[in-house]
């Protein structure tokens, strides 16, 4: 115990104070996937904010322009950015989550020695070196996973027995990371229905319209030209909710490749470092058959 605390000065990290979710106050989720609630809030925050810019503004001339493109058009625009708005939340506060993460890798919390061995005797000084060096190690994906491990170390009898229940704990968290993208994609798919459905709804208007300007003009060609820009109001409606929805899911889908491979990247790390800090230090002390 006491060879263990010599050899490391251990720097406390206070979840509290590096979670994006916790240092706000508002409700955390798990490991690296945002709470939905903290997603929602933020959302209507955002939002809000940005409706109420473009409010403030649409009596000028550019401002009348954005107002019109996020409000108009059969009101398609206002859900399309709601959604977009909410991904976006949801993947910023992720990568910020993914950053969290990160920090437990860099702690040394086993004797760099190379004669240290890891048995059923020194776990328990390693789990008290994991907790002191931070406030709530089970929120932190690796320390977490080497502290499983190292409790159940007296009912293991071969070296095989770690390896198997890291890599199970890997599969687990990589499933719950998958898991986490549910809602996200759910949202990737709905943006664009919503610009198809605009697009019905305008065609829709276009056709109605169309069939009105020729009822109500009769045979005056310059009635008909007039009627018949009633018209491209609905076709407004049809390309532009579309290409905003297309437009928005692509930035979405593209920004959400980067943290997606951002946490397939902590997780392989967390593979690699359990490896390296627990199974090549352990030492089985019963016999292995």
């Amino acid at each position: 115990m006491s060879a263990i605390e010599k050899d490391k000065q251990f720097r406390t990290i206070r979840f509290n104070s590096v979670d994006p979710e916790a240092r706000v106050g508002l409700p955390i989720g798990a490991a690296t996937t945002p709470s939905t609630v903290t997603c929602l809030l933020l959302t209507v925050l955002v939002s809000g904010a940005l409706y109420g810019l473009a409010y403030a503004i649409k009596d000028r001339e550019a401002g009348a322009v954005i107002w019109e493109y996020m409000t108009g058009f059969g009101q398609i625009p206002i859900p399309v950015i709601v959604l977009s708005v909410w991904c976006l939340v949801f993947l910023t506060l992720k990568s910020l989550k993914i950053r969290t993460q990160r920090l437990a890798l860099r702690i040394g919390f086993v004797p760099e020695d190379s004669g240290f061995v890891l048995n059923d005797a020194t776990a328990d000084a390693i789990v008290d070196a994991i907790d002191r060096s931070v406030d709530d190690p089970t929120r932190f994906i690796f320390l977490a996973r080497c502290r499983v491990v190292l409790r159940m170390m007296r009912n293991l009898g071969r070296v095989s027995d770690v390896d198997d229940i890291l890599n199970s704990r890997a599969d687990q968290d990589e499933a719950s990371m998958d898991s986490g993208y549910t809602i996200l994609r759910g949202f990737i798919w709905a943006i664009p229905v919503l610009g198809f459905i605009g697009t019905v709804v305008g065609l829709t208007q276009a056709m109605a319209r169309f069939g009105e300007a020729m009822e109500a003009a009769g045979s005056d060609v310059g009635e008909i030209t007039t009627r018949l820009k009633t018209v491209l109001e609905g076709l407004d409606t049809a390309f532009i909710t579309t290409a905003e929805a297309l437009i928005a899911v692509l930035f979405i889908y593209l920004i959400q490749t980067f943290v997606r491979r951002a946490d397939e990247h902590l997780l392989d790390d967390i593979r690699a470092a359990c490896a390296n800090v627990i199974v090549t230090r352990v030492r089985i002390s019963r016999k292995e058959s």
